[in-house]
C-alpha cells in the first residue's frame, strides 16, 4: 500500500522496504547482502512503523541512538494512537509521529507532506551549503 501511495502521490524517490526491523538495521548496518553502497544506498529518510516484527520500530529508534554516524531523521508511521508511544518514539528520536491513515488517499497526501518535509528540504539545504564558500 505504501508504494502504491507513493506512485500515486508522483513522488519518484527510491524507495527500499524492509520486511521487519532486524533488516533495517542489518540494511543500515551494511551486513551481507546490502554491504554495496553502490547498490544499496543509505537512505535520507526512515518511515518506521512500531509493530515490525523482530525487532520493533522502537528498538531501530534506540539503535540509532547509538550510532550518531547515521544521520538520517526517522518519522514513525503507526497505527498506535498511545501518547505514551508517541512520547517514547519521540524520545527515542522519532523526528514526527504520524498515525496511519484510513484510505489511500489519505496516505498518498501524508506521504507529499512528510517528502516535502525532509527530502525536498533536505535536497535544497544540500544545494545551498554547496554553494556557500
Amino acid at each position: 500500500m505504501f508504494r502504491f501511495a507513493m506512485k500515486s502521490s508522483g513522488l519518484t524517490f527510491p524507495l527500499v522496504v524492509a520486511r521487519d526491523g532486524q533488516e533495517v538495521v542489518d540494511y543500515l548496518s551494511g551486513l551481507d547482502p546490502y554491504g554495496d553502497r553502490g547498490k544499496n544506498p543509505l537512505p535520507s529518510l526512515l518511515v518506521l512503523d512500531l509493530k515490525m516484527p523482530r525487532i520493533t520500530g522502537f528498538d531501530v529508534l534506540s539503535w540509532l541512538k547509538t550510532r550518531p554516524d547515521l544521520d538520517i531523521p526517522a518519522v514513525v508511521l503507526s497505527s498506535s494512537s498511545y501518547p505514551e508511544d508517541i512520547q517514547k518514539a519521540k524520545k527515542l528520536g522519532a523526528r514526527e509521529y504520524f498515525i496511519k491513515p484510513h484510505s489511500l488517499v489519505e496516505l498518498s497526501k501524508l506521504l507529499q507532506t512528510v517528502t516535502s518535509r525532509w527530502l525536498v528540504q533536505q535536497e535544497s539545504e544540500r544545494q545551498t551549503s554547496d554553494l556557500q564558500p
